[in-house]
């Protein structure tokens, strides 16, 4: 039984990665990104339903390392489910300012981040006293390198040009677009053109390439809100 579900683990794994090199080439980046945020949504949801009742229960009788572990599991699913439909309204409000930078956008990596605390020190609440102390300041000491790790790295990286660290621009061949020159003015697949000074320029990936807003305009696109 243990070799059978180490072998469902691998296949499901290796399925996973064929499947995803296949369609990567096989559709257009939109498309693909459609199909994955469609599945993200629908097992976040499926994860909700499925673990709900024994969250609330562990929620009322934690006693165990167990408990936190569901609890954990529950809220991960939770806000995954609350960032993608965060992130559907997003675009069909075509990302307005005030929401891209409201406070929500930031709740879903500061949950996210104490959901995936509980499950580090899940295993060793079971521990014996002495060795449970002992692990959970283990954990605690590992989440804390691993915060600190990730904010060195971030501050590394900051943004000084969205356009620079636009997150396709050095693969455009994968996402099926242009590769547009920084100064000119880009085309969404929405039809929403933006300017070199667009706040959501670094997150295009650009369609069509126009020389000015006139072209761009004459073309039959409007302006990002």
């Amino acid at each position: 039984m243990k070799r059978l579900k180490t072998r469902v683990i691998s296949l499901s794994l290796l399925s996973a990665m064929i499947s995803f090199v296949a369609l990567l080439y096989l559709l257009p980046y939109e498309r693909f990104l459609d199909l994955a945020l469609a599945i993200a949504f629908g097992v976040a949801f499926a994860g909700v339903v499925k673990y709900g009742r024994d969250a609330i229960h562990s929620l009322r009788n934690a006693s165990s390392g167990a408990s936190f572990l569901i609890v954990s599991v529950f809220a991960i699913f939770v806000i995954l489910l609350g960032q993608r439909t965060w992130g559907i309204v997003l675009r069909v409000l075509d990302r307005p300012d005030w929401l891209v930078s409201s406070p929500i956008t930031l709740a879903v990596p500061w949950f996210l981040a104490w959901a995936l605390s509980l499950a580090l020190i899940a295993p060793d609440i079971d521990l014996e006293d002495e060795h449970s102390k002992s692990g959970v300041w283990k954990s605690a000491a590992l989440f804390i390198g691993g915060a600190l790790a990730g904010f060195v790295i971030a501050a590394s990286f900051g943004v000084k040009d969205s356009v620079e660290l636009s997150r396709y621009s050095a693969w455009p061949h994968l996402a099926n677009r242009p590769n547009c020159p920084k100064e000119s003015v880009w085309v969404s697949s929405r039809g929403v053109y933006h300017t070199a000074q667009s706040p959501y320029r670094g997150s295009v990936v650009p369609r069509y390439c126009f020389s000015s807003v006139e072209k761009a305009e004459e073309a039959g696109f409007r302006a990002s809100k």
